[in-house]
């Protein structure tokens, strides 16, 4: 579907006034037994990712569906299963690209507080797990990530980065160089993340292999990919479900939404800096802090203070907050356009 089609699709919602056309919902049938709601139309659905209510008011769409709380999280699946969105899946999914996400993080810190170092960040995936807007919508999400991000060595581990700028508040110690990132696992034990192996059958590897995972799952339950990623490298895979490498930009294109992240939102620098200087905390950084820890001496791998004297990467949320912000593609931007300056065309009358 190219972006004037998908144009199209939004600006052929019911306008002001008419009647909205009906959409399938779960209805119980008398034996019991519940049918699948048929999947929103493309346009509705995008309008609920960004909380688009104007459009959402015009296609005769309800505002907000059954939000998923936080005591659904134990007793009510926030997933299809294990492995994220299943095949033909009715839900309205977010497939989030774990690494992109966590390293979408890093990146802004650094360049914020122009560190020496960068961290992929675990609070990064939560904060896109937990969105709010989504959550209160009913709109679903599961991340995937390389196993190495959540159990490896502590230069890929989350949170990790070196032995001087791992973070003790959300990473383990396991023996023998192995890291695992606590706050990530849990979600796993949840079933809302799922570790994507990079190994490859032939044990060369494939840094890929969790980009392909997240495009097939898409692909087949139809979801959303939140990632700043446009998989331009993945267009001759044949083995991911798309016919070609256009059918597999077309869907990229009107699948795929952006993410950033606003740190500190409303403070300037001067405020952060007294606040800071105002708190009690005292970073966590590096191995001494892990009594567990049998590597090289601390004493020689150094210590966060040697890089960055206010390591951002751990600093707690009250004292550094940080916003989560999914952001349409231009496609979406186009199509929305599109259809707001078709809701107020009217046909021109001659006059008598």
């Amino acid at each position: 579907m190219s972006v004037a089609a998908a144009a199209r699709v939004i600006a052929s919602s019911p306008r002001r006034g008419s009647r909205p056309r009906p959409r399938a919902r779960c209805v119980a049938s008398t034996s019991g037994e519940t049918s699948a709601s048929q999947p929103r139309p493309w346009a509705v659905s995008l309008a609920r990712v960004f909380e688009w209510e104007d459009i959402l008011e015009v296609a005769g769409d309800d505002a907000e569906t059954r939000a998923v709380s936080d005591d659904d999280d134990d007793d009510a699946p926030t997933t299809s299963g294990s492995n994220g969105p299943e095949r033909g899946c009715k839900d309205e999914f977010i497939v989030i690209d774990g690494a992109n996400v966590a390293w979408g993080l890093a990146q802004k810190l650094k360049s914020k507080f122009h560190t020496k170092s960068r961290v992929p960040m675990s609070s990064a995936v939560l904060m896109a797990l937990n969105h709010e807007p989504w959550r209160r919508r009913g709109i679903r999400t599961h991340a995937f990530i390389p196993r190495e991000y959540v159990i490896g060595y502590v230069n890929s581990v989350c949170d990790g980065g070196g032995l001087a700028t791992v973070n003790a508040e959300c990473v383990e110690y396991l023996g023998k160089g192995m890291w695992c990132n606590r706050r990530l696992m849990d979600e796993v034990d949840k079933g809302r993340l799922t570790l994507v192996s990079r190994a490859g059958d032939d044990g060369r590897g494939s840094r890929k292999a969790d980009d392909l995972v997240i495009l097939q799952r898409a692909k087949e339950a139809d979801a959303w990919i939140c990632s700043n990623d446009k998989f331009r490298d993945h267009r001759r895979e044949r083995n991911i479900g798309f016919a070609g490498g256009k059918a597999l930009k077309e869907f990229a294109r009107l699948r795929r939404i952006d993410h950033n992240f606003l740190i500190a939102p409303g403070l300037d620098d001067e405020t952060l800096q007294a606040m800071t200087n105002a708190s009690d905390w005292s970073p966590r950084c590096g191995a001494s802090f892990f009594d567990a820890y049998d590597g090289p001496s601390p004493r020689l791998v150094g210590s966060h203070s040697e890089l960055d004297p206010f390591p951002p990467h751990a600093a707690p949320p009250d004292l550094l907050p940080i916003t989560f912000e999914p952001i349409p593609t231009d496609a979406m931007k186009t199509a929305r356009a599109h259809f707001l300056a078709r809701r107020l065309w009217e046909v021109p009358r001659v006059r008598a």
